[in-house]
């Protein structure tokens, strides 16, 4: 399980830049102990929007496509 929910994340991006708040100040409001965290969900979001704070999820391959 991650550390973050998804909607804590959004609510953490939305608060950085709809409401123009720095990395730091962000960071400092949520208690998150880095900001690159903070930076890098934005960066996310603005590549990809919602569908970039969601987690990783493991892509499974056939066996066909394997032996390529």
């Amino acid at each position: 399980m991650s550390k973050y929910s998804n909607e804590f994340k959004l609510k953490v991006v939305k608060y950085c830049i709809e409401e123009h708040h720095g990395f730091k100040a962000t960071a400092d409001y949520f208690r998150i102990p880095a900001k690159s965290t903070v930076q890098k969900w934005c960066r996310k979001y603005e590549l990809h929007g919602e569908k970039g704070l969601l987690k990783n999820l493991k892509t499974s391959y056939s066996g066909e496509f394997n032996k390529m």
